[in-house]
């Protein structure tokens, strides 16, 4: 695995494209230092598209999002041009391990125990000028 396809590592950040309003969902788990999950949203009203950054915290290994919206939603990792379509439930999410690649997987028994962050995760919208 070349660093350019590792998440987290050497600026290669996970990034969201949706189209139409609805909200990303995101829960950070696997706390390296004893923190409890974290699970929330963001949301955005735009009609047209949306960018977002799935960011890290040194606490957590692992994270996992989903789209919840009217319209597609496909990620990518860093500067790579190939875009994967996004799941619609923790049961399809995609699995983001730092270090790792994504994939798809089941975090749903992830979530039972999570604490509410809604607008407080590591998930940002991107400024349309940017």
């Amino acid at each position: 695995m070349s660093s350019k396809t590792q998440t987290f590592i050497s600026g290669n950040g996970v990034l969201v494209t949706t189209r139409g309003p609805g909200k990303v969902h995101l829960i950070s788990y696997a706390s390296n230092g004893g923190l409890p999950n974290h699970v929330g949203t963001i949301t955005t009203a735009n009609d047209g598209e949306t960018r977002f950054i799935i960011s890290h915290s040194y606490t957590f290994t692992q994270y996992a999002f989903y789209w919840e919206g009217k319209g597609e939603a496909v990620f990518s990792v860093g500067d790579q041009l190939v875009r994967q379509a996004v799941g619609n439930g923790w049961n399809k999410a995609i699995t983001v391990p730092y270090g790792g690649q994504p994939s798809t997987g089941d975090v749903s028994g992830q979530v039972s125990s999570a604490v509410q962050r809604d607008n407080e995760v590591t998930c940002f919208i991107i400024p349309a000028l940017i």
